[in-house]
């Protein structure tokens, strides 16, 4: 990894700790959140990956997904200097073990 794209991974992690710090007390089911990201073809490689309690409903998850994409984008638009395309934002479900 580069110089500078140890940069870029630094300032992404920042701006989505932040953003998911705010987003587990005011969206419900929020759990937390990931990234994965190719730097050779940034930023079309990135992807957010917004993780949901396995409890919340559907209509439920759908509603704060959709509220959630917008704050998404303007976390990381100072960062990759576009917004982020919605479709490079996903939402799944934590399954946990039992």
């Amino acid at each position: 990894m580069r110089k500078t794209d140890k940069k870029l991974e630094r300032e992404i992690i920042r701006e989505l700790t932040q953003l998911c710090e705010v987003a587990k007390f005011e969206h419900e089911g929020f759990i937390w959140l990931t990234h994965e990201v190719d730097y050779q073809r940034f930023p079309q490689s990135l992807k957010v990956t917004l993780v949901f309690n396995e409890s919340v409903s559907k209509d439920v998850l759908l509603t704060e997904f959709q509220a959630l994409i917008p704050k998404v984008q303007f976390a990381l638009e100072p960062v990759i200097g576009e917004p982020l395309p919605a479709a490079q934002i996903e939402a799944c479900r934590e399954h946990t073990l039992q």
